[in-house]
């Protein structure tokens, strides 16, 4: 069923015109790897705080705030540039289960970041208040960290598998 949506989405016009338009995917291409790296800045940034790693002035509550919006921004570019380039080749996307590895580790990192920013934004020292909390804030920063670099890796993998 996915190699026939796939087949169709091909010959559409859509995805022929963005095939043959030689500038369209590295376009689209550097737009993505550009939004990936915000995206990893930021939740590495929130990551060092959760794990103790980055002290300072401003603490963990002052880095989702000015790093999520950031976050959620460059998810929302990734997207529309994965959409597209989808569009463009959907079978080496869609039948890939590199690739949907790397959409739910997408998923899961959004996933910890929504409740790192939830718990921060109604209560500043949340992750602070206990020990089990200081364990939780450390274990997620580590786990943000390892899906960061996974995500990388794979999106790379996607090319060779």
């Amino acid at each position: 069923m996915i190699e026939e949506f796939c087949d169709w989405l091909s010959a559409t016009s859509l995805s022929v015109a963005f095939q043959t338009a030689s500038w369209f995917v590295p376009s689209v291409q550097t737009v993505h790897i550009i939004a990936i790296a915000v995206l990893l800045v930021y939740v590495y940034l929130i990551a060092f705080r959760l794990v103790g790693l980055k002290q300072g002035a401003h603490g963990l509550a002052y880095a989702t705030a000015k790093g999520m919006p950031w976050i959620w921004t460059a998810l929302a570019v990734l997207l529309i540039s994965g959409t597209l380039l989808t569009i463009t080749e959907p079978a080496r996307e869609l039948l890939n289960w590199v690739f949907r590895t790397k959409m739910i580790m997408v998923l899961l990192l959004a996933a910890i970041m929504f409740v790192v920013q939830r718990r921060t934004r109604h209560n500043a020292d949340y992750w602070t208040l206990s020990p089990g909390r200081r364990y939780a804030a450390r274990g997620l920063g580590l786990v943000a960290f390892a899906i960061g670099a996974a995500i990388i890796t794979a999106g790379r993998w996607i090319a060779y598998v």
